[in-house]
């Protein structure tokens, strides 16, 4: 299985509307929840998923810990995460104070090995990035019912591949349809799952 990409055209730092250059971006195909993430690993390891949250839990609170002390912290085989700060610019270190530093995100350095193992094959996609609001409700409604009609049920992630919708949009057209009493939804979070609503 292949990545995909498109071509995006270049932010125009102008903004005088002349056309920039393409550069390619990997189209997504969704976002791979950590329970899912867990699962895999379980399913070929002796660790069961509790074991593997837990762990991911204690990590990311001893990370967060040693970031905001300012130390930088290597994950193994993945790379470096190192705290960003924020403050506004001046010409004199003089001219601010600590009061007005702040942290303001997590910096990843990714180490040569995890690079080197995340560079796959690539393909042109035959459906580019996708935006919200390109189909209209009835279209949407018609790929939703072709699609129950060929599975079981449907995910927030199968819906956007399906629509196009973005995540948020996605989840909203989803909660009106089980408005509507067109679907019925099971689970939560991420595990949520929507089916056909039985005909009354």
């Amino acid at each position: 299985m292949a990545a995909t990409y498109d071509l995006r055209e270049n932010p125009n730092p102008k903004k005088d509307g002349k056309k920039q250059p393409l550069h390619p971006r990997i189209v997504s195909k969704g976002t791979i929840p950590a329970r899912e993430l867990l699962e895999e690993i379980s399913s070929g390891t002796t660790f069961n998923v509790g074991e593997l949250e837990g762990a991911l839990s204690a990590l990311a609170e001893r990370m967060a810990f040693h970031l905001k002390n300012g130390y930088r912290v290597e994950l193994g085989n993945l790379g470096y995460f190192s705290a960003k700060l924020k403050a506004r610019p001046v010409m004199e270190k003089d001219e601010i104070r600590s009061a007005s530093v702040e942290f303001d995100n997590v910096n990843f350095r990714a180490s040569a090995w995890f690079k080197k193992h995340t560079r796959g094959t690539v393909e042109r996609s035959n459906r580019g990035f996708q935006a919200s609001a390109q189909l209209s409700e009835e279209e949407r409604k018609d790929l939703l019912e072709k699609y129950l009609d060929e599975n079981s049920y449907i995910t927030r992630r199968d819906y956007t591949f399906l629509t196009g919708l973005l995540k948020n949009n996605a989840m909203k057209d989803l909660k009106e349809f089980v408005n509507q009493g067109v679907l019925v939804s099971s689970g939560r979070l991420n595990q949520m799952i929507f089916l056909r609503a039985p005909k009354k």
